[in-house]
């Protein structure tokens, strides 16, 4: 359990039926679906058991469902706005809205993390910055190319996901006059963007397989064997 009480979570969502779109050459809509849910619940219970509070997990989406499944969960959940226009505009109005609830620090946590695990999170928040100052602490993906979690001041509203967002966020940082600091983490590296991460994933020992085989796929991907139950959240 994290015992700072102003440290919250931003988890984002596209939505039940919208997120992982990339993976429509492996999954029907509905397994695409059932996965997104999948990894909505897993991202918050790892969450909430680090912070030891689920209504410090703030779930940002445009999706009723989602908000709904994360209302379920315990989490604090806020309708993105309609005017978002991007993922980053949506993440600048939870990190406004975790400030009102009192987040001197904020990790944003995107929901595409099937390895994702307490140790991981308490990885990252162990290493070693100046919050006063504003220090960064960034989770590069195994491509150091994209960016898998991100610790930052509660101040902050502006942030750089999408293409390049490693090398965006870094020079962010540079540009504010603090320090960014990389966690690498294997737990935190791995992410389901492409349908060759998914049959990585698929083939692992540490996957969901009896979940993953019940899964409706496309007509040219093979289904997964069934073998051990999910990983530890641990």
């Amino acid at each position: 359990m994290n015992k700072n009480k102003h440290l919250h979570a931003i988890v984002p969502h596209r939505g039940v039926n919208a997120g992982k779109s990339r993976l429509a050459a492996v999954l029907t809509d509905a397994g695409r679906a059932r996965l997104n849910r999948w990894l909505l619940d897993r991202t918050l219970a790892v969450a909430s058991a680090w912070l030891g509070d689920a209504a410090r997990c703030v779930v940002v989406s445009p999706c009723e469902v989602t908000l709904a499944l994360a209302r379920k969960a315990g989490a604090t959940t806020l309708l993105e706005q309609s005017g978002a226009i991007n993922l980053n505009a949506a993440l600048a109005q939870a990190a406004a809205h975790a400030a009102i609830q009192g987040a001197q620090r904020v990790l944003i946590l995107p929901c595409d993390l099937p390895r994702l695990d307490v140790a991981a999170l308490r990885a990252l928040d162990a290493v070693p910055v100046a919050d006063c100052d504003g220090d960064v602490v960034i989770a590069p993906d195994r491509h150091h190319q994209g960016t898998n979690a991100l610790l930052v001041n509660g101040h902050v509203r502006e942030f750089a996901f999408g293409a390049d967002s490693y090398a965006r966020h870094m020079a962010q940082g540079s540009a504010r006059g603090v320090r960014t600091v990389a966690c690498v983490h294997p737990a935190l590296a791995f992410d389901l963007d492409t349908a060759d991460d998914f049959a990585e994933w698929c083939a692992s020992d540490d996957a969901p397989h009896e979940f993953l085989a019940g899964l409706p796929r496309a007509r040219n991907f093979p289904p997964a064997a069934v073998s051990a139950g999910p990983a530890s959240l641990a």
